[in-house]
C-alpha cells in the first residue's frame, strides 16, 4: 500500500468528512417524522419527496429531514464531493477505504500529528502547496526530509 502523501491527507480529510455526515444522515431518530413537522426550509428542500414521504422508513425521514436543515453550501459540498467520489476509478475507492481504515486504527496522537501536518501544508502559498503535490512521489524519504527542511526554513517549521 502506498503511504498518504499530505495532499492525498487533504482528500482523505474530505472524505472523512464526507462519510461522517453521512453516518450522520443514516442514525435512526425513534418514530415517525410527519410532513407537517418540518420547516418551511425543510419543506422546499424535500418538495420531491412530499408524495412519497409517508412510505419511507423513519430512517430515511431521519437521514432527509438532516439533509435538509443543512445549510445550501454545505449540501452543495457534499454533493460535490459525493460526485468526485463516484468518478473515481474502483482501484483508486478501494485504495481510498484502506487509507480510511488504517487511520481510523492509528491512535489518536497519530492522527493529531496528521492533522498538524494538514494544517501546516495548507498554510504554505497555493504556488508551494502545487510544487510540493507535484514533487512528492518522485522524491526519496531522505529527499522528501531535506525538501520539508527548505519549505520550514522559508516558512516556519513543519509539525514533523
Amino acid at each position: 500500500m502506498n503511504r498518504a502523501t499530505p495532499f492525498n491527507q487533504s482528500f482523505l480529510f474530505k472524505l472523512l468528512l464526507g462519510l461522517f455526515i453521512c453516518m450522520l444522515l443514516s442514525a435512526s431518530w425513534a418514530g415517525s417524522i410527519d410532513w407537517s413537522s418540518l420547516s418551511n426550509q425543510e419543506r422546499a428542500v424535500l418538495k420531491s419527496y412530499q408524495t412519497q414521504w409517508p412510505s419511507f422508513t423513519t430512517d430515511k425521514q431521519s437521514s432527509l429531514k438532516r439533509w435538509a436543515a443543512l445549510p445550501e453550501s454545505e449540501r452543495a459540498q457534499i454533493r460535490s464531493q459525493f460526485t468526485q467520489w463516484n468518478n473515481l476509478p474502483p482501484a483508486r475507492r478501494i485504495s481510498l477505504q484502506n487509507k480510511l481504515e488504517h487511520y481510523k486504527s492509528l491512535t489518536p496522537a497519530k492522527r493529531e500529528k496528521i492533522k498538524k501536518w494538514r494544517r501546516w501544508i495548507k498554510s504554505l502559498p497555493l504556488m508551494e502547496q502545487q510544487k510540493l503535490r507535484e514533487r512528492w512521489s518522485q522524491l526519496s524519504n531522505v529527499e522528501r526530509k531535506n525538501y520539508i527542511k527548505e519549505l520550514a526554513k522559508k516558512y516556519g517549521s513543519a509539525p514533523l
